[in-house]
């Protein structure tokens, strides 16, 4: 398509049990090195990350807009604050998506939602979870 690809980090604090930014950032350095030369950029973003879900989702669309960018990814659970005491998710799954698609002509950048990965050990490859076979169930 001739697009360019912003791979655009949170490198802030976060949550407990997170992997720390230096794995992250090394393991997006390894994945640039599989698109053509000069088609995609790393740029970490110094923000703390507020796990405030939805509208999180949204606050960081915005941001990546102020970039230049003009389509964002919004996968499960952007910025989930995971369980409460009771072990119940505070959001549904895909409520940060729901949220962000709501808003995105508004923000004015296009939200690409991005469905949950399985593995499958019949194809050794991954799926999302809308186009997993049906044949099977998806790797614990």
């Amino acid at each position: 398509t001739g697009a360019n690809l912003l791979l655009h980090p949170v490198v802030g604090m976060t949550k407990p049990g997170d992997i720390e930014y230096y794995t992250r950032v090394r393991c997006y350095e390894h994945v640039l090195k599989t698109y053509p030369q000069n088609s995609a950029f790393l740029s970490l973003l110094p923000l703390a990350m507020r796990m405030g879900g939805p509208r999180e989702a949204v606050w960081h669309a915005l941001i990546r807009k102020n970039y230049g960018c003009t389509h964002f990814i919004v996968g499960r659970d952007h910025a989930g604050p995971g369980k409460d005491k009771n072990g119940v998710n505070f959001y549904s799954p895909y409520a940060a998506q729901e949220l962000a698609l709501q808003y995105q002509h508004e923000i004015g950048i296009a939200v690409v939602p991005f469905q949950e990965m399985a593995y499958s050990h019949k194809s050794k490859c991954y799926f999302a979870q809308d186009e997993f076979p049906a044949d099977e169930k998806p790797a614990a």
